[in-house]
């Protein structure tokens, strides 16, 4: 099957790094393997179309009474859809980091297409249960990594308090499964119940900090352009790949307005947030907020498709401008024309991303994300970066642009071929409004960079946001110093004594006197 060929392509390439880095630590092929295996794996992902869709069962297990749904794994074209642009990010990564004085590491590479597998199974995933376990190996992944480069206290406690939360979420998607067992029914994603909409939205929301509105790497520990870029946008792709599990109808009734509301003022603040940052890098969970809520707006509105879209426009146009570190003045105009797959015109990747009835009332609000969005891409895009094309030796150059080219190359193919949202006319209005108030607004912010009056006024939101981090990280804190108090006090000399206590008080609750 095609999709293990993929990821059996991904396992050799790792053992073949990891074996190659204790037998010659400092071998001059390990980049070439990397690039090798990187380039194999995304080449054979074209080939799952030609037996799509195709059910991958992984283990039956019993009992069927405790059991009543294993781990499953599926290709389909949403699957199709987001490996394809996540093995096209990996190759990229892999192939501009020499370019990096800081990307050329093996081990970054290894964790680069470690994290790609787990993004391709979690694709893959053909029932809630089987996500969550993929969703719990990326948090761990992600959580190591961020406490390995925690620089202070303060910071390992941002670590704690955000694997926290993206804990919480996977709790809300288990707590999903109960409300669907409580009825009778088989947690699947094809047989999903309106009950359990709403715990999967949050469970969603919560691991990409829409809902609520949060940001828990705001002072993220420096992961910086390679492995940092293919950590973030893993986990936030793992996650949004949900929405387009989602059955059409999944949500109805008058709440899910409210929340679209909420929505998508969450992409606008964002958006200026991501227009305004001092760079793509320092501003990067700004952009994976705005576009994970315009995915978010797009499920609630009946639109998988959408979600699904926005989602891969997230990883294509984010992984072209967070890994455009050389510049030059024609390649940047060429890699601008990237931010054009999220425009929602016709033909184009997002050219569903509008589908579904969304209000007269709401359209200024959806309108302006977009636009804040990608007039954000533009002016990273022509700022300075970190070294001029001119710097680059002359055999590196072809290596950076075949990196970079991947993402126009993918943006352009995925808007025409291989799935249910290529080749639509979508809501081309939205999309040219979009086009050319971000041209304007690209235009005045660039005339008048010293405008900072909006900065002010949303002066607000960042507080807020600072308030319930505070907040949460007192929680942990006083968590944490229960803990050692029961801690010290069942290690003490009493200790034996409070746990025949302790044991003699469970057993009175459960016989219920």
């Amino acid at each position: 099957m095609p999709a293990v060929i993929t990821l059996g392509i991904l396992l050799v390439t790792l053992v073949a790094l990891g074996g190659l880095r204790v037998v010659r630590p400092r071998s001059t092929y390990t980049w070439a393997i990397a690039v090798t295996g990187a380039f194999l794996a995304w080449a054979s992902v074209f080939f799952w179309q030609l037996s799509l869709p195709t059910l991958l069962p992984v283990a039956s297990w019993t009992p069927a009474t405790l059991f009543p749904v294993s781990p499953a794994l599926k290709m389909d074209a949403v699957a199709w859809l987001y490996a394809l642009s996540l093995t096209g990010l990996a190759l990229a990564v892999i192939l501009t980091s020499p370019v990096r004085l800081t990307g050329i590491s093996p081990v970054a590479w290894l964790g680069t297409l470690v994290l790609t597998a787990l993004g391709i199974l979690a694709f893959l995933a053909d029932n809630p249960l089987t996500l969550v376990m993929i969703w719990t190996a990326i948090d761990l992944v992600e959580f190591w990594n961020a406490l390995r480069v925690a620089a202070n206290a303060e910071m390992s406690e941002r670590v704690v308090v955000a694997f926290s939360l993206r804990a919480l979420g996977t709790g809300f998607a288990l707590w999903a499964s109960v409300t669907s067992a409580a009825v009778g029914t088989t947690f699947l994603f094809e047989t999903l119940r309106p009950q359990s909409g709403i715990f999967l939205l949050l469970a969603a929301g919560l691991r990409l900090g829409v809902l609520p509105l949060h940001l828990a790497y705001q002072a993220e520990p420096v992961v910086r352009r390679g492995l940092g870029t293919v950590l973030r946008l893993t986990a936030v792709a793992s996650s949004l790949v949900l929405l387009a599990r989602l059955p059409q109808n999944a949500f109805t009734g008058s709440w899910p307005l409210a929340l679209q509301t909420f929505v998508l003022l969450t992409a606008v603040y964002a958006g200026w947030k991501w227009l305004t940052g001092a760079d793509a890098l320092s501003a990067r969970p700004y952009w994976l907020i705005g576009m994970s809520a315009l995915a978010l707006a797009a499920a609630l509105r009946n639109n998988p498709l959408g979600a699904a879209a926005w989602g891969v426009a997230l990883i294509l146009v984010g992984g072209a401008t967070f890994l455009y570190s050389a510049r030059a003045p024609w390649l940047t105009r060429v890699l601008t024309l990237v931010a054009l797959a999220a425009l929602g015109l016709p033909f184009t990747l997002t050219a569903t991303g509008w589908q579904g009835a969304l209000p007269w009332f709401l359209w200024p609000l959806a309108i302006l994300a977009q636009m804040l969005l990608l007039a954000g891409v533009a002016r990273h895009l022509l700022s300075p970066g970190e070294s001029p094309w001119s710097d680059l030796p002359q055999g590196l150059r072809a290596a950076y642009l075949a990196g970079l080219a991947i993402f126009p190359l993918l943006a352009v193919l995925i808007g025409l071929w291989g799935w249910a949202g290529a080749l639509q006319l979508g809501v081309w209005g939205a999309g040219l409004m979009a086009l050319v108030s971000s041209l304007a607004l690209l235009g005045f912010f660039r005339r008048f960079s010293e405008f900072s009056l909006p900065v002010t006024r949303l002066s607000g939101l960042t507080h807020g946001q600072e308030t319930l981090m505070a907040g949460l990280g007192s929680l942990y804190r006083t968590l944490r110093a229960v803990t050692e108090f029961i801690s010290g006090l069942l290690e003490g000399d009493g200790g034996l004594l409070w746990t025949l206590f302790l044991l003699v008080l469970f057993i009175l609750i459960f016989q219920g006197r």
